[in-house]
């Protein structure tokens, strides 16, 4: 249909639609890569191994969630795409951006998700149209990735450019105004098939279900932007470039609050000002090189950077409340005090390695080795003004009411009346040896260790050093070809911050990292001829060296490190083909997470931790051309504060959607979807912060059409 002069322009139109759409009105068409029909069965990873993998030959638990189902289920947010393994549960999505819990530990911005098996900077929202799957590495991974939680990572596999031409064109109109065009356009550039490119542009507006307190929508616009490009520099060497941009403009909502009894205050209410918005803008850029220098052995190098600058100005009405009272001592109405908030932040995160894999035969023994360095340079610079105000329920003057008379944005408000700048750096590296060993066709064995080297620079230009040795260690046996039974230890670390009180007795003595270890034990195996994977681990994680602070008398403090969480659980799950019609992706967790050796915590949960969760999506595809999904989510009970003062009670979401696809030729389809979340109208909390919890959305329905070339 399209000749390679002719692809090369509609690319080049696809990196101009951001300009050509704000001129326009809105498109009818949203763009999305179609993606090969596994069953949601994937055979290999990337992430575990930093190497491609077989699941089979992988001692650990990796989900993977395909773009099959991305695209089944519509999903524009990383929270959807994750809801489908049951390890993963959902914290705040205050300040407009999603936090994660992986089996029970909180996955940080900055150590807790790669990009294509690089470190990735997601303080924002993950722009999921340029992804083709997400990997979810479950355990600790200071082996690989040096600075991480003991839960695990999240790695989000970009969308690569193909030899053959593809274009994809859909549209999704859904509940709240919820409007998406995704355009996507891949193919080979020149008659060899050399030079392969990828184009995608998404353009996403939304509003939020709840409304303010003054009647006013909360709206969301966001324009995504992905340029991929492979080059063969000959047979056996591989150049390729990615760029690509995020910009969400954004109202806030920061959730809402509940009461003593933990019931929501005002669900359906949005307490934030109708001026507190953020204004995200992130450019990711980098060069990768992949070399085979000669039959066994390999070379795979990068550099990235992401830069990242954000302007949010915030609103908090919830801070406080007085009586006004008269001459008399009556009280004659109240005074809301509130605060609100400019910043201005960027960050810079610059990230590079190189990796050399080997494959040799010594002695009758196979070795699949990992030779390789990595590293991280963080920069982060802020300014922040604040101010805090009040407003009044009294008429204008009464006694006592020195208030402004509404909730309007102080005149005085921005960032740039901050006259210091704050300023942290932190570097991280790392040289990792890892060798896998096929002993027999029934035994293999994995064993590394990391050398790792950490420095941060606080704002204040105090510097602190870390030097860590983390090793792993694994064995598999494989019963038959398609099973493996395995056994695998793994550490990781995380720094903590000096102790900063003047008053605590050890006030600023350095401070170990905090410090987890894995033991697991677990198996795989394909039934159906290979095309259904079931499995399933026992585990169970430690994460040492946890600050404590006990009071003592005088006033005084002492802070220490011997608190510890302890983490047990249980894991199943199943993805692929049942038949040839009906495909499954299945998982459940059953997690017993607990404070230890912590007098104010000890044996607590942690917040937003679920003991049971459990997920299935189903897609059962007829001859006709007709696909019916069918999902059901359930995520139980779990406590809403670190004092385990309130519960938020298990719910179980039903989501239901159907396709039917008609061929207009040998190479267009046309298909049109229809998604219904929450079938039931089921009321449910979801994650939260201190600043409140987020109320589930009620039904609500997703219409997409979709052309694909």
């Amino acid at each position: 249909m399209f000749s390679k002069s002719q692809l090369t322009l509609l690319i080049g139109a696809v990196l101009a639609a951001p300009v050509t759409y704000a001129q326009t009105t809105e498109a009818d068409e949203h763009m999305v890569v179609t993606g090969r029909d596994y069953g949601y069965k994937a055979d290999t990873n990337s992430t575990a191994m930093r190497m491609e993998m077989t699941q089979l030959e992988t001692p650990g638990q990796v989900a993977v969630i395909d773009e099959q189902l991305i695209d089944e289920q519509r999903a524009s947010t990383l929270g959807e795409v994750l809801k489908n393994d049951s390890s993963i549960s959902e914290g705040s999505k205050s300040t407009n951006r999603e936090r994660f819990y992986l089996r029970g530990f909180e996955l940080g911005s900055s150590s807790g998700f790669l990009r294509d098996g690089v470190q990735h900077w997601s303080h924002y929202r993950q722009p999921v149209e340029l992804l083709e799957r997400v990997e979810v590495l479950k355990g600790p991974s200071g082996l690989l990735y040096g600075q991480s939680a003991p839960g695990g990572l999240i790695n989000m596999v970009s969308k690569k450019p193909t030899y053959e031409t593809q274009v994809n064109v859909s549209q999704d109109i859904g509940s709240n105004n919820h409007t998406r065009t995704v355009a996507d356009v891949s193919g080979s550039l020149n008659a060899d098939q050399t030079l392969r490119a990828r184009a995608i542009i998404a353009k996403e507006n939304k509003e939020s279900w709840r409304t303010r307190f003054d009647g006013t929508s909360v709206d969301t616009d966001r324009v995504v932007g992905g340029l991929f490009v492979d080059y063969d520099i000959n047979d056996r060497v591989m150049l390729s470039a990615h760029i690509d941009h995020t910009n969400e403009e954004g109202d806030l909502d920061n959730g809402s609050r509940v009461d003593k009894n933990g019931n929501v205050i005002d669900p359906k209410t949005v307490k934030d000002q109708n001026w507190a918005k953020t204004d995200n803008k992130v450019t990711n850029y980098g060069l990768n090189l992949k070399a085979d220098l000669n039959d066994s052995w390999a070379l795979n190098t990068g550099i990235n950077r992401q830069f990242y600058e954000r302007q949010r100005t915030e609103s908090d009405i919830h801070l406080d409340k007085k009586d006004i009272k008269d001459a008399n001592g009556d009280v004659i109405g109240k005074k809301y005090y509130y605060g609100s908030s400019d910043r201005h932040d960027e960050w810079t995160f610059d990230t590079a390695f190189v990796d050399f894999t080997g494959d040799l035969d010594v002695m009758g023994v196979n070795h699949q080795l990992l030779v390789g360095m990595n590293g991280v340079h963080y920069d982060y610079k802020q300014l922040y003004y604040s101010v805090e105000d009040c407003v009044s329920d009294t008429a204008a003057g009464a006694l006592g009411s020195t208030c402004s008379n509404g909730f309007n944005k102080p005149a005085d408000l921005d960032y740039r009346n901050d006259d210091s700048l704050s300023h942290s750096k932190k570097k991280q590296y790392g040289l990792y040896l890892q060798d896998l060993v096929t002993i027999n066709d029934q035994w293999q064995a994995l064993a590394g260790v990391r050398f790792a080297y950490d420095k941060d620079i606080s704002s204040k230009g105090v510097e602190k050093t870390y030097h860590n040795i983390l090793p792993k260690f694994g064995l598999t046996y494989h019963p038959t070809e398609n099973s493996s039974i395995y056994g695998v230890y793994s550490e990781s670390f995380e720094p903590i911050s000096d102790i900063s009180d003047d008053k605590d007795i050890n006030y600023g003595k350095s401070q170990k990292p905090k410090q987890g270890k894995l033991y697991e034990l677990g198996s795989k195996v394909e039934l159906f001829d290979n095309n259904l994977m079931l499995s399933g681990a026992l585990f169970q994680i430690e994460q040492g060296n946890m600050q404590i602070t006990e009071d003592l008398d005088g006033g005084q403090t002492e802070t220490t490190q011997v608190g510890k969480q302890v983490h047990k659980g249980i894991e199943l799950s199943a993805s692929g083909k049942v038949t040839p019609a009906l495909s499954v992706n299945a998982s459940t967790t059953i997690l017993d997470a607990k404070y230890k050796n912590d007098p104010s915590r000890e044996g607590k949960q942690p917040v937003d931790v679920p003991e049971f969760t459990a997920s299935v999506w189903t897609n059962y595809a007829f001859d006709s051309g007709t696909d019916v999904n069918l999902g059901i989510f359930h995520v139980g009970s779990r406590y809403g504060d670190s004092a385990n003062t309130f519960k938020k009670d298990a719910y179980t979401r039903v989501d239901v959607g159907v396709a039917h696809t008609y061929k207009y030729d040998a190479n267009l389809d046309i298909i049109g979807r229809v998604n219904v979340e929450n079938v039931f109208d089921t009321d449910y909390l979801a994650g939260g912060s201190s600043k409140g919890v987020v109320v589930g959305e009620g039904r609500n329905f997703m219409a997409t059409v979709e052309f694909k070339y």
